[in-house]
């Protein structure tokens, strides 16, 4: 299983992340502009942070990712806002195009 899988596939990804457990619509991976570190931007609906309550876009660094699962759940329709062209993804590897 791999985040491109789940973007292709239009499924749901859970991961603990921060010390919170999230669930996320992915839309966008790749290495970050800055960093080159490998980072997804996705669309939190589920799950927990510690800064604000979902759903709200953030962006992942993979490295961080523990946990990483692929749900059965899809998503029919991009969320509210979504951007293909990611400012701060330097190359975007996949992208749900749909």
């Amino acid at each position: 299983m791999t985040i491109c899988e789940a973007i292709a596939k239009r499924r749901l990804l859970r991961f603990s992340y921060g010390g919170h457990e999230r669930e996320v619509v992915p839309a966008a991976y790749g290495p970050h502009k800055t960093t080159g570190n490998f980072v997804l931007r996705a669309y939190q609906v589920g799950g927990t942070s510690s800064s604000r309550v979902p759903p709200f876009w953030s962006l992942f660094e993979e490295a961080e990712m523990s946990d990483l699962t692929m749900s059965d759940q899809t998503f029919p329709e991009n969320p509210d806002r979504y951007d293909p062209d990611d400012a701060h993804i330097d190359v975007v590897c996949c992208l749900d195009a749909n």
